[in-house]
């Protein structure tokens, strides 16, 4: 009931697609339409073959055709299957499915040939025209002197010409112009040249007997060895050193010992045979390494380069053997000639042979480890003085490191790597990232298990500024302002000189040599990408400036605009305004206070969204407690912050909170005025708050002038000149990332001077715990002189009343206004009197002080730091209040 209740529905759904009548607009049309396609549709017995199968099964014998390299076989079923769509036909599937199931393994059993039997043969054109028809026809078939060459001699005359012609009629069979041609064609045979002497044969046969003979044995059984001439010793070495099979080496260079020299003793050819046994095996090794098979490019293009040579050395081996052989001039025969002419042409390959056998022990060599083992031999044979060798291995490596150059060029002009190339250092990301990070996490340097780059020992100088380059090229094409220096600057050659060879040449250092020559080669592309981008950022996005706003915002430099801020920030803190960390309030105190700087809406300050704001009165009572969650943003443009990154943001911001904690004890303190103070007196606690408030106020000034004018103004001014002296993108990472780390170690923030910075703060808390002490007795002061002057007006005249003091809307606003907000909480006094709370401020100000002081002058003795001598500088400042 399913399947026919789902007919039913697609059948309805048909007829309304195709006669636009529906059940609700014509229902007896629609219901007889319904009926009539039902009763078709259900009793059709067979169904029509699918025409998509069919063309997917014909188009995967095209795919496999041309798998298997039978280009002509797809070629030829492609042009048919398209000659056949242009013929529209019902039943073209039916019968092209019915070949496909009577088709038996056509990808094995077809043949293209088969297809020339579809075609009509060509209709018989007749009898082809011959000479003979021709000459039978015109009546010259018989003539056979017709063909014979006349000769018009001097004396010739009718008679002879009559009885040549007759001699030749006679003589002559066949004259057809093919008979004449095959009659003067010369034939293989014709070459032969057969000597009846068979002396030759048999010298060849004497002369080659050694080779087959048996080791000659004496009466008492003892073997000798088989007698050779010198003639025959050059023979086979030279064969063994083209890499021919021969009798006295085997395939690995080790002579054979059953041969001796007929003139010489058997020490002599021994020795002979042994150096030449030595030069066979090192070229053994090369032979082997170029017929090995290999799989990297960069390995390949060194086989190809080993082949070269070994190629160049067989054709002077040839040019030995032709001397030999030749008969235009007198040799003489002798090894010691042979080891002499070879010697100069076998120690390169020597050379060669011990660098491949070096890599063959290597365990899983890098596939660059061959250009290091070329580079470490071409400055060793340049120091032995070999200057052959260190020319031919120096020319070698620079032609393989021609290969390797090619990813790095690649990436220093267009800023692209090579798809699934491991043989670069340079790697880069396939998931998707934000701009700002494309500088940091796009691309990364390739690094090997223990931490070293993956790239030649003699590159990695020069690896950071190949990475730079690529990178700068990805950011100027994200920017638009790429544009391609391949044509601009012509690229410097990057080979082996000859001249460096020569008697002068030879006091430079094959390392420095080519460090010159790469240099020069990096800069034609360093420079331009570097240049660009670095240019962009200053101009088009205002580096400089952004800069400057930032040491304006976070590093205070402008004191009004910060004060402005931060009194704002404070003065909530003091009215104990519980919305004091509220962002949009800190945001708008920020506006009003740095409107003035460039894009001043890019300002934020918040908190972070899971901070617990407790009491407002315990929050305004320490520095630690709410101020370091102020949290200040500038919202920068993804290029800059290639140059601002997180961690030197969270330095800044760091410094930050330290200014703001140091501006808090130091507004606590100077916003009172004891010449407004009506508590003030000459009693003794009076003459030690004054003492300790001067103190403390002079810790605060001397703190804040040590930062702003021997560590941040400094710092600021010589950051700035290296952004400007900076080479690249990375020269201005590298020089802003130790400008903050100098700061940070410079303001006392570092790890190191962690007990310091929190015994700085403790001082702070200390300035808050005066004033606060101070405030308390104030104001209990002021109740028992008002309670005093009320007893005093109850007891005396109302005509007698004491003298009012007038207090300013400001000093009013001041302290009273924490009274009226929170009187339990303001009024409760501290267990400890006045007298006491001094004392021990006084005393832990005195140890706080002491420590500081010789806690930074050990860490400066101790330290190698570049800060060491500010903070003994800073030590010495603050020794003077201890």
């Amino acid at each position: 009931m399913g399947f026919a209740a789902k007919l039913s529905a697609l059948t309805e759904e048909l007829i309304e697609v195709i006669t636009s009548t529906s059940n609700q607009s014509e229902a007896d049309r629609f219901n007889a339409l319904r009926e009539t396609s039902l009763r078709r549709l259900r009793h059709h017995s067979y169904l029509r073959t699918n025409h998509f199968e069919v063309e997917e099964a014909l188009d995967g014998y095209e795919e496999h055709f041309r798998v298997v390299n039978r280009d002509g076989l797809a070629d030829a079923l492609r042009e048919r299957l398209d000659a056949l769509s242009q013929y529209s036909h019902k039943w073209a599937p039916e019968a092209l499915n019915f070949l496909l199931q009577l088709s038996d393994q056509p990808i094995q059993k077809s043949k293209l040939s088969d297809l020339e039997l579809l075609k009509a043969p060509d209709e018989d054109p007749g009898p082809l025209l011959k000479w003979d028809d021709i000459a039978k026809e015109d009546g010259w078939y018989e003539e056979r002197d017709l063909w014979k060459n006349v000769h018009f001699g001097e004396y010739s005359s009718d008679e002879d010409y009559a009885d040549d012609r007759s001699n030749g009629s006679a003589g002559s069979e066949e004259t057809s112009p093919s008979s004449i041609e095959a009659q003067y064609r010369k034939r293989p045979t014709d070459y032969l040249d057969i000597s009846p002497d068979t002396n030759g044969l048999e010298e060849v046969r004497k002369t080659q007997a050694w080779r087959i003979s048996a080791v000659p044995r004496d009466a008492v059984g003892r073997s000798h060895k088989i007698a050779i001439t010198e003639i025959q010793a050059v023979r086979e070495v030279l064969f063994m050193l083209g890499g021919v099979e021969n009798n006295l080496f085997n395939e690995q260079g080790a002579p054979s010992l059953k041969y001796q020299f007929t003139h010489a003793s058997w020490e002599v050819y021994k020795s002979l045979l042994n150096s030449f046994g030595e030069a066979g095996r090192q070229l053994f090794v090369l032979r082997a390494f170029s017929k090995h098979p290999q799989k990297i490019t960069l390995l390949q293009a060194f086989q190809d380069a080993v082949e070269n040579r070994l190629r160049s050395f067989d054709k002077e081996i040839s040019r030995m053997q032709a001397r030999y052989v030749g008969t235009q001039q007198e040799v003489i025969v002798s090894l010691a000639r042979i080891s002499a002419d070879t010697e100069p042409l076998l120690r390169p390959l020597s050379a060669l042979s011990d660098i491949i056998q070096l890599l063959h022990r290597t365990k899983h060599p890098h596939p660059f480890h061959y250009l290091e083992l070329l580079f470490d031999a071409a400055s060793v044979t340049q120091l032995e003085g070999d200057i052959p060798v260190y020319q031919f291995l120096s020319e070698l490596f620079f032609e393989c490191f021609e290969i390797y150059l090619r990813p790095i060029r690649l990436w220093m002009e267009t800023g692209e790597l090579i798809e699934k190339d491991k043989i670069f250092f340079v790697s880069g990301s396939l998931a998707e990232l934000p701009k700002r990070q494309v500088w940091t996490d796009r691309f990364k340097l390739r690094r090997t298990p223990d931490g070293a780059l993956y790239a030649p020992r003699f590159l990695q100088p020069a690896a950071s500024k190949i990475f730079t380059t690529g990178k700068s090229v990805v950011v100027l094409k994200l920017l638009g302002k790429y544009k391609s220096t391949k044509n601009q600057m012509p690229e410097p050659p990057l080979r082996f000189d000859v001249d460096l060879t020569s008697d002068h040449g030879n006091f430079a250092l094959f390392p420095e040599v080519f460090n010159n020559l790469f240099e020069q080669w990096i800069q034609s592309k360093h420079h331009a990408a570097s240049a660009t981008l670095r240019q962009t950022l200053f101009q088009a996005y205002s580096l400089q400036p952004v800069l400057g706003v930032l040491q304006n915002i976070y590093l205070m430099s402008d004191g009004s605009r910060s004060d402005e801020f931060c009194s704002a920030v404070f003065n909530n803190m003091d009215l104990l305004n519980s919305n004091w960390h509220d962002r949009f309030s800190l945001t708008e105190q920020a506006y009003e206070a740095f409107g003035n700087l460039m894009d001043a809406y890019r300002i934020g300050v918040s908190v972070p969204p899971d901070y617990k704001p407790g009491n407002v009165n315990e929050i305004r009572k320490s520095v630690r407690a709410g101020l370091p969650f102020i949290k200040v943003t500038y919202r920068l443009s993804w290029p800059t912050r290639i140059i601002l990154s997180d961690e030197t943001l969270a330095q800044y911001q760091s410094v930050f909170t330290f200014l703001l904690q140091l501006r808090r004890a130091n507004y606590v303190i100077c916003r009172h005025r004891l010449m407004s103070d009506i508590t003030v007196a000459s009693t003794p606690e009076q003459a030690i708050y004054c003492r300790l408030r001067y103190r403390l106020l002079w810790f605060c000034n001397t703190l804040h002038s040590y930062l702003s004018t021997l560590v941040l103004t400094p710092l600021t001014a010589k950051f700035h000149e290296e952004l400007q002296q900076a080479e690249d993108v990375d020269g201005m990472i590298i020089a802003h990332a130790a400008f903050a780390k100098r700061m940070i170690d410079e303001t006392c923030l570092g790890s190191k001077l962690d007990p310091i910075h929190e015994c700085i703060l403790d001082i702070f808390d200390l300035a808050i715990k005066l004033e606060e002490g101070r405030r308390l007795e104030s104001e209990r002061l002021t109740e028992e002189a008002q309670e005093i002057s009320r007893l005093s007006v109850m007891s005396s005249s109302p005509v007698k009343a004491g003298k009012a003091r007038y207090v300013k809307t400001s000093e009013e606003e001041d302290e009273t206004f924490l009274l009226e907000q929170d009187p339990g909480a303001m009024m409760q006094e501290s267990n400890k009197s006045y007298a006491e709370l001094l004392k021990e401020v006084r005393a832990d100000l005195d140890k706080h002080l002491k420590f500081v002081c010789s806690g930074l002058r050990g860490v400066a003795r101790a330290s190698s730091n570049a800060a060491a001598s500010k903070w003994d500088i800073l030590a010495e400042m603050l020794e003077v209040g201890v």
